[in-house]
């Protein structure tokens, strides 16, 4: 009786994980760059069912098959395809088409993010704000002003001079990536600069986030919650009367 416990208790742990992370994704999805994450789910524990027959003093074991007691979620898989372009007339926003990303220094640590929702800091700097100094090929940016023009390989003009470059890096396996914040990440792997990178200005990139998808697995997640709640208060119930009636027999 204890297995179907385990069971429905890491059923519905694993349910309410899926929800949290659609719920994040929504939350998120107006956040310019921001990837989506699923819930990666796997057994755990798994048991050998055989079946036993008696032969003579001794008993033969045939391998039936195997069962978990427990499902539950070892990661969340981030989906890193492109999102929507959209033109904002904003002369500080960036997106890139394509792969990439750009780079950002957060209390001395280089992350990467897709948001290109760019500002000037008091001394002048292209800042994501909130995060950090947005970094180019000759490291943080300083503008000094917000009146520049913009080529699509990422240099940055200002009075007829090219002050740098944005940086666009790229990683071989984006599983090196991990998750630093809505949107931000960070990786131990060393990315490789893009030498002609297409980044788009007055433009950002809105999240891939599709919110009929994260409805859609929400409400089937909440209804596989509820069925696995109720089965827990029928095996509850079984359990109490077992008890009862057993203490009943003489």
């Amino acid at each position: 009786m204890s297995r179907g416990f385990y069971a429905l208790a890491s059923g519905m742990l694993t349910q309410q994980r899926k929800i949290d992370i659609s719920s994040n994704n929504i939350a998120n999805m107006n956040t310019p760059g921001y990837k989506k994450e699923q819930a990666v789910t796997t057994t755990f524990g798994e048991l050998f069912i055989n079946k036993y027959k008696q032969n003579g003093i001794y008993n033969e074991a045939t391998p039936i098959n195997n069962v978990s007691l427990i499902h539950t979620v070892v990661e969340n898989n981030t989906f890193h395809s492109q999102g929507t372009l959209e033109e904002t007339g904003r002369t500080l926003d960036f997106a890139i088409m394509g792969p990439g990303f750009f780079s950002v220094d957060v209390d001395n640590q280089i992350l990467y993010t897709r948001n290109g929702s760019f500002n000037i800091d008091d001394e002048g700097y292209m800042v994501l704000e909130g995060s950090g100094r947005v970094q180019g090929e000759f490291g943080e940016i300083y503008l000094g002003t917000d009146k520049f023009e913009f080529a699509e390989d990422g240099s940055i003009v200002v009075e007829d001079e090219v002050v740098d470059r944005i940086a666009v890096y790229d990683f071989a396996d984006y599983n090196a990536l991990n998750k630093y914040g809505p949107g931000m990440y960070i990786s131990d792997e060393d990315p490789e600069l893009i030498d002609y990178p297409r980044v788009v200005n007055q433009t950002i990139e809105r999240s891939n986030v599709n919110m009929t998808e994260e409805f859609t697995g929400i409400l089937a997640s909440q209804r596989s919650l509820q069925t696995a709640s109720q089965a827990f208060k029928i095996y509850d119930m079984i359990n109490e009367k077992a008890v009862t009636e057993i203490g009943k027999i003489e």
